[in-house]
């Protein structure tokens, strides 16, 4: 199977401006085909900082939930099973606790499934959560999906609600738990990030670092789209932080809490 990865990289300093890719400051980018079986992943970086350390190796998702949860089965019992058990055992090796998941977790979009994996991967290691998914930045992140690019927006403001920072993440997989894992416990040497060709390469472990950026700005909210084709479903997630009245959200992190995410009641 023949796999294209993308990964670009933007460092901007002020608010985002109108025009361009990615609404900033130009980014160089590095396409690379890539062959085998296993995830596409691209990220693209703002200005921040990752909190926690990257692990020293890729970790073997175990047990396997690539036959559980391929052909648009990601919702399924047992793909849901073996793909969080890969989970808590990679967290497990850091001391993270295990991810708990709201309880009508299958029920809910893929949109709403990615931003509650990223939220409890943050939210375990001691980050803030982002406040929710709204509708302008889902139509961004859904076009990117398309397009198989991590998303950028392309507008410096959602209403009254001003962009200052943003990253973005894009993946083909299996589904959101899927995604997470590459993301998250296989983004090293040797995975499918191909800003990571060689040990000491500083794109190694970027998806990672994008979920798990600090922030300065008072308010964080994202976007995500995805897309399915070939088999495969294309997810692209953008996080945002800003000030002002934050949009009117499609989807918050309260609601997840309400139906037990991260084990509230």
């Amino acid at each position: 199977m023949t796999h294209l990865a993308l990964m670009s990289r933007c460092s901007p300093a002020d608010p985002l401006a109108m025009g361009g890719r990615r609404g900033v400051r130009a980014c160089a980018i590095a396409a690379v085909a890539v062959i085998g079986i296993g995830s596409i992943a691209a990220g693209a970086q703002a200005s921040g900082r990752s909190s926690t350390r990257h692990p020293s190796h890729n970790i073997t998702a175990k047990p396997s939930y690539n036959e559980a949860c391929a052909r648009y089965r990601s919702n399924s019992t047992g793909c849901i099973t073996k793909a969080l058990a890969a989970i808590d055992r990679a967290r497990a090796m850091e001391h993270v606790r295990p991810m708990i998941l709201p309880d009508n977790f299958a029920t809910l979009s893929y949109a709403e499934q990615t931003f509650v994996v990223t939220n409890l991967e943050r939210v375990d290691r001691g980050l803030a959560p982002f406040r929710g998914i709204t509708a302008r930045l889902n139509r961004t992140a859904t076009q990117a999906a398309v397009a198989q690019v991590d998303p950028a927006p392309a507008y410096s403001a959602i209403g009254q609600f001003v962009l200052l920072d943003y990253q973005s993440n894009w993946t083909s997989n299996f589904g959101p738990l899927a995604g997470d894992y590459g993301w998250m416990y296989d983004d090293g040497y040797g995975s499918y990030n191909v800003d990571c060709p060689t040990r000491s390469a500083s794109g190694c472990w970027g998806h990672r670092d994008i979920i798990l950026t600090t922030y300065d700005k008072p308010d964080l909210i994202s976007g995500v789209g995805s897309n399915k084709r070939g088999g495969l479903l294309s997810i692209a997630q953008l996080f945002v932080a800003g000030e002002g009245q934050h949009p009117k959200l499609t989807y918050s992190w309260r609601q997840a809490l309400r139906h037990g995410a991260d084990g509230h009641s």
